[in-house]
């Protein structure tokens, strides 16, 4: 039985490679190994670059011998490296002397373990506001307003000079008043009045509240604060000892109403031309040109989001040869609350990421974690497009103590053939004492009874990311995701029922494509306007040409 079973081994490996061979081209940013016998000996013991990386959780007062004790406890099981991850709990000052201090230790002791040490750039999450030092530094990154949050009215009332904005409707426009209100006291008609609306502080941001993404310089603030210590502390270590930067879910969403920013009103005027606040109340209203005035908008909100936070954290990592991971909050899709595109924020990052958390699958709901083919597509599709090598997933999280590893190798076995290639765990925790064991368990440490079998799993990820991160995935057929035909139909302040059934539709037909076995990209009209071309017959996208795409008809809108 033994020597059939490394019968079987070599010849998996053998019809892996030969596959691999066959697909695959060189690529510049990392050397694909071609010959069978180098893969063999990789395939055997894969090294650390493709083996599995916790999000270490630091939360509570760390010293020296946490950190060698977790590390060799890392090691024992087959990790390659871990995303230091400040959470809830957490004693040490984060960005303090001491954290820089704790932290050269870390990466130090990865060294001589053979470990990465990676970055996470946020004390929690979401990513942007640096533990609530950038609100202390840049105050008006979040006194000034997210959002516009409306009341409609026949007459205007008494404390009208209160509201931000004050429109009265004339005809199939709206007008702006506020500057003089006055002149329609006592009047009857519509009236809409906007006020601000922000984002509420709390303990989570350090005593502040979230940041405005869409705000400038607040991205080039954030990283300022957050990275100024790591390059102090490890100067050209960066890019080369420490690969790159973990983000997570940094997000627009509104803090109640339509989503604002002070900035948005000359943005869009000058991208298409036209005054938004004439047509404001489209954004909620089903009248006249809605759903232009609701595409414009959302498309304006995307772009700003792309050159606001995408890419000047895209250029930071180019310089310092690092790479950008992390991910968005990628499951709610189509709403629009928190993002316009996925996609089109996947491009900007040298290695895009999504997480896939909780123990359950669902195929058909669009919001779904395990089951969501959407979610994991969108990340294979980019990385195609764009040339990625490897496409991460934060793997695991809120499973609950109970998980096991038939549901460990079942959910990864499921990402993994749909393109992720790298697999990070949530969550290897520093301590388990008080409420912190209800922080989203399972638990990638020794505390978890299964700890000491754990090194088969991983050892069985990293061979297939070893494998998976080879050659080059060309498929014929890419699909047009409706992303922009569900931003007509969204509305920040109404139910989204059209646009569910927009995204339950297109749901159930790629979740048929891959019953059927149908390999396709997705595309994104962000990056297809960026990257798309016609050449010798093929429709290009980056680096990929696709000899047939689709649009999908949906219900209307």
């Amino acid at each position: 039985m033994k020597t059939n079973l490394q019968s079987f081994r070599k010849t998996l490996v053998f019809a892996i490679a030969a596959l691999c061979c066959y697909v695959g081209k060189a690529s510049s940013e990392q050397p694909r190994e071609r010959q069978f016998e180098k893969l063999k000996a990789a395939f055997k013991n894969p090294s650390k670059e493709f083996r599995s990386a916790p999000l270490w959780v630091w939360n509570t007062k760390v010293t020296n011998a946490d950190i060698d004790r977790m590390l060799r406890e890392l090691k024992s099981q087959g990790f390659g490296g871990a995303f230091v991850h400040p959470r809830p709990g957490l004693i040490t000052e984060y960005l303090s002397d001491d954290w820089f201090r704790l932290y050269k230790y870390s990466v130090e002791a990865g060294k001589k373990l053979g470990m990465d040490i990676w970055i996470y750039d946020e004390n929690s999450y979401p990513s942007g506001f640096a533990g609530g030092h950038v609100n202390e530094q840049m105050p008006e990154s979040y006194n000034q307003g997210q959002g516009l949050d409306y009341t409609k009215v026949e007459t205007l009332p008494d404390n009208a000079k209160d509201y931000f904005l004050c429109l009265k409707k004339e005809g199939s426009t709206f007008k702006d008043i506020t500057a003089c209100l006055a002149d329609y006291k006592n009047t009857k008609g519509e009236y809409y009045l906007y006020k601000k609306t922000y984002y509420g502080r709390s303990d989570w941001h350090g005593g502040y509240s979230y940041v405005d993404l869409l705000h400038p310089g607040v991205t080039e603030k954030f990283l300022d604060i957050t990275m100024t210590g790591y390059e102090k502390t490890f100067g050209k270590e960066l890019g080369t000892v420490i690969k790159g930067i973990f983000t997570d879910e940094p997000n627009i969403s509104s803090p109640g109403g339509i989503r604002w920013t002070p900035d948005l009103f000359d943005v869009f005027q000058k991208r298409w031309g036209y005054d938004l606040k004439s047509v404001l109340p489209l954004l909620v209203e089903t009248t006249d040109n809605w759903q232009q005035v609701r595409h414009n908008y959302t498309e304006t909100l995307t772009q700003l989001f792309i050159d606001r936070w995408a890419k000047p954290y895209h250029a930071y990592c180019e310089k310092k040869n690092m790479k950008w991971t992390g991910h968005y909050w990628e499951h709610g899709w189509p709403d629009m609350s928190h993002g316009g595109d996925n996609m089109a924020m996947y491009a900007w990052h040298q290695m895009p990421a999504i997480d896939m958390l909780f123990n359950q699958y669902n195929e058909g709901h669009p919001m779904a974690q395990f089951g969501n083919i959407r979610s994991v597509k969108e990340l294979s599709s980019v990385a195609n497009q764009m040339g990625y090598t490897r496409t991460l997933s934060e793997t695991y999280g809120g499973g609950g103590w109970n998980e096991t590893f038939e549901d460990f190798k079942r959910l990864g076995d499921w990402e993994y053939v749909l393109g992720v290639n790298f697999m990070n765990q949530h969550l290897s925790h520093m301590t388990i004492v008080g409420a912190r064991k209800y922080d989203y368990p399972p638990v990638f440490t020794s505390i978890s009874p299964w700890w000491s079998n754990y090194k088969t799993q991983n050892d069985y990820f990293a061979r297939l990311s070893l494998i998976l991160s080879q050659g080059d995935q060309l498929n014929d057929i890419l699909i047009i995701e409706p992303t922009t035909t569900a931003w007509l139909t969204y509305s920040y302040v109404k139910g989204q029922v059209r646009t569910m059934d927009i995204g339950i539709a297109f749901q159930n037909f790629i979740t048929e494509l891959e019953k059927s076995q149908v390999e396709y990209d997705l595309g994104s009209e962000n990056i297809i306007k960026d990257q798309g071309k016609v050449k010798k017959g093929q429709f290009f996208v980056g680096k990929r040409g696709y000899k047939k795409w689709f649009f999908l008809q949906l219900p209307k809108t």
